[in-house]
């Protein structure tokens, strides 16, 4: 059983019992208690669940200007946070300790979607990030996060290699 977890959205069960998650090409096929190759989509019992939902790596204001971006609010602070774990193996990783973590310590920061909004705008952001881990695997956290922003009129910066599916 997995603990403080949030139901995944993209998966379905398979014939054989198994579920196949179905957010990355990667198409992890789970068993119970298994996790996917990102470490943070893991069965339990008959569902998918995002075991990193409103936990982060940390928070930290950057200027937009570090994300990789052209001309989008140029000169403006940016609320950027990640979770732990990835879908990826980038052997050039420069978060590979976040982004390869196996350990959910590493995980020390919460916060909901709400919170993250309203700490963006009260730190004078007018957009938030999800970066340092590749945003896909947390995607639920993420569109949440965005849609509390959007009531905020802040905007959303997802840092990603776009490895997943339709």
């Amino acid at each position: 059983m997995v603990n403080d977890t949030v139901p995944g959205r993209y998966w379905h069960l398979m014939d054989d019992g198994r579920i196949q998650c179905d957010l990355c090409p990667r198409y992890c096929h789970l068993k119970d208690g298994q996790r996917g190759l990102c470490f943070v989509r893991a069965r339990d019992g008959d569902g998918l669940v995002l075991t990193t939902y409103g936990r982060s790596s940390g928070f930290c204001v950057d200027p937009i200007e570090k994300k990789p971006l052209n001309h989008f609010l140029p000169g403006t602070p940016v609320f950027s946070f990640g979770t732990a774990g990835c879908n990826l193996a980038c052997k050039f990783c420069q978060n590979w300790d976040i982004s390869k973590s196996r350990e959910i310590d590493t995980l020390a920061a919460s916060a909901s979607p709400a919170q993250i909004a309203a700490k963006a705008a009260q730190l004078g952001c007018r957009s938030v990030a999800y970066t340092y881990n590749d945003p896909v695997i947390f995607l639920e956290y993420a569109i949440d996060t965005a849609l509390a922003c959007r009531e905020r009129g802040l905007k959303s910066v997802a840092v990603t290699a776009g490895y997943i599916c339709d």
